[in-house]
């Protein structure tokens, strides 16, 4: 019990840098500015219409090229991963290397569980004063389904089959689930390779997956087939993007992606807490 209130501890001095880390405002503002340019031609076409829209556009998303802008705001997020400071070395001592990293690592699973929110949420206020509550798909979101065509500056694709798949709660649930899981990979992804190899390498295994979630939609099937859609998780992001019953983009079935994030966030994490344990630490390099 004594442990675990240590882990949170170190898990929970990250979020307190939240107050003063000029970086997570940013995101929040650059957030905010992209989902409302994004929804602009929706909530333009809803005041034309007059027809109120419903809340629940997270589902529809993380299409291409969204998809990859929001892997890369996960980046911004997670990008200084282990987190390490001039008071890291203290911290170590103090409440021992492996109760600080695995602190670390539990702090990525919270800030992408608070990050999965507040764009979930934000999706929704940005549709203000076009915006209307209710349990159903409604009017707009399902015409638009049908009918794209009508509405040819409106940058959401709403996916007709998941409409017809899902209701609206169970759609945002899961899709928050899938967008959850992956910006725990990215984080993860990130930790893991700055801790293994050295500091920036992360940044550079996240932009190999980012660009294989592009790649692999259009160009990578028509060179190496199918099979090139499971080197890319952040693909997973996107409801649509998986093999739902006889429907979906992609051959990878819900329960292959969620397992194979699992594994690969499970295996990342018990090897960066093994390989941080072993390292010798230079107190006068960290915070630099």
């Amino acid at each position: 019990m004594n442990n675990l209130k240590v882990i949170l501890l170190c898990s929970q001095v990250n979020f307190r840098k939240w107050l003063v880390n000029p970086r997570i405002y940013t995101l929040a503002v650059i957030t905010i500015a992209f989902l409302s340019y994004h929804s602009l031609g929706l909530s333009k076409f809803a005041a034309e219409k007059e027809i109120a829209i419903t809340p629940w556009v997270f589902p529809f998303l993380s299409i291409p090229p969204t998809m990859q802008v929001f892997a890369c705001f996960i980046v911004l997020l997670f990008c200084d991963a282990p987190f390490a400071d001039r008071h890291m070395p203290f911290l170590t001592i103090r409440t021992s290397r492996r109760n600080w990293i695995i602190g670390q690592l539990i702090y990525i699973i919270l800030a992408s569980f608070i990050y999965t929110i507040f764009v979930c949420v934000m999706s929704a206020i940005v549709l203000i004063p076009n915006l209307q509550l209710s349990t159903g798909w409604g009017v707009l979101i399902k015409t638009l389904a049908v009918k794209p065509d009508i509405a040819p500056s409106v940058l959401v694709f709403f996916d007709e089959e998941i409409i017809k798949m899902f209701s609206p709660i169970k759609a945002i649930l899961i899709s928050s689930g899938l967008f959850w899981l992956v910006a725990v990979f990215i984080g993860v992804l990130i930790f893991f390779f700055n801790v293994v190899i050295k500091k920036m390498s992360g940044l550079v295994a996240s932009g190999f997956f980012i660009f294989m979630s592009f790649f692999s939609i259009i160009q990578g099937i028509l060179i190496f087939g199918e099979w090139i859609r499971y080197l890319s998780p952040i693909s997973w992001m996107n409801i649509s993007y998986l093999y739902w019953n006889g429907f979906g983009f992609a051959t990878a079935s819900p329960t292959f992606a969620v397992l194979c994030l699992l594994i690969a966030i499970l295996l990342m994490g018990i090897i960066s807490t093994i390989v941080f344990c072993k390292k010798d630490m230079n107190i006068h390099g960290w915070g630099d």
